[in-house]
C-alpha cells in the first residue's frame, strides 16, 4: 500500500499541495485527474522523490518510500541532442541486462537507429516509456502519457499497462481527461485545490463524469452560451 498523509508543498509562498491524503493499493493502476495547473505534476514529483514536501509522509508498505523504487515519465520527455533511440535505451540496458530492447521494439515499433530529435511527439513518448520499462522499478508514475499520442499509440499504452500491473507493478497515471483513464485504471482520483477530493473505484466508473461534477468539476450550465 502507498499511503500519503498530510502532504504539503509550496512554490515560494504559493501552496500547491495542501494537507493531501491518498491511499493506493499496490499492483494496481491508479488514475489522477485534475485541471491543468491543479498540481498533478508536482504531486508526482513528490511521490518520485524529485521534490521534498514541507510536511507529511509518503509510505510504501509502512516504510518511507525510497525514490530508488520509482520511475517517473514526465509530460514532455527530454533527450540529449543528436542521441539515437538505440543509444538512449543502451544506457538503461547497462543496469538491466535482461531488458530485451528488440522484443519490446517489436511492440513499440520505433526507428531506433534514427536521431531522437527527428521523432514525433508520440514517438518520443514511446521511447521514454521503453526507458521507464527498462528501469524495472516497482512503482511507475506516468504524467499525461496520452498527450500527443495518436489512436494506435494510445491503444498500445492501454494494452501494456495492465500487463505490467499483472506482474506486480504499481502504476500511477495522470490525465486532464478522465475518460482516457477508464479503460486501464482500477481507481481514479480527483485532485482539486491541492487535495484529493474524490477517489472512484472501477465499479463506479459509469458515473464518473457526474461524480466529478458534484465535486467541483465544470458543469455544462457554467458555459456562457
Amino acid at each position: 500500500m502507498i499511503t500519503i498523509q498530510n502532504l504539503d508543498f509550496s512554490y515560494g509562498k504559493s501552496p500547491v499541495i495542501k494537507n493531501l491524503n491518498w491511499q493506493l493499493e499496490t499492483g494496481k493502476i491508479h488514475g489522477l485527474v485534475g485541471l491543468n495547473g491543479a498540481g498533478k505534476s508536482t504531486l508526482f514529483n513528490l511521490i518520485a522523490g524529485w521534490l521534498k514536501p514541507s510536511n507529511g509522509t509518503i509510505m510504501y508498505n509502512e516504510i518511507r518510500l525510497d525514490r530508488s523504487i520509482c520511475a517517473l515519465m514526465e509530460t514532455n520527455p527530454q533527450f540529449y541532442p543528436m542521441i539515437k533511440g538505440q543509444e538512449y535505451l543502451d544506457v538503461f540496458k547497462l543496469k538491466n541486462i535482461q531488458f530485451d530492447i528488440s522484443a519490446w521494439n517489436n511492440i513499440f515499433k520505433l526507428p531506433l537507429n534514427e536521431v531522437v530529435d527527428n521523432y514525433s511527439t508520440g514517438m518520443k513518448k514511446r521511447l521514454d516509456l521503453m526507458g521507464i520499462l527498462a528501469m524495472n522499478r516497482e512503482i511507475l508514475i506516468l504524467d499525461e502519457p496520452f498527450n500527443g499520442l495518436d489512436f494506435e499509440a494510445v491503444r498500445l499504452v492501454q494494452q501494456v499497462l495492465p500487463l505490467l500491473a499483472s506482474k506486480g507493478k504499481t502504476i500511477i497515471i495522470s490525465s486532464h481527461i478522465a475518460e482516457s483513464l477508464t479503460a486501464v485504471c482500477n481507481s481514479i482520483s480527483l485532485l482539486r485545490n491541492g487535495e484529493i477530493g474524490l477517489q472512484i473505484r472501477k465499479d463506479s466508473f459509469a458515473n464518473l463524469s457526474e461524480m466529478i461534477d458534484l465535486h467541483g468539476g465544470i458543469k455544462t450550465e457554467d458555459f456562457p452560451l
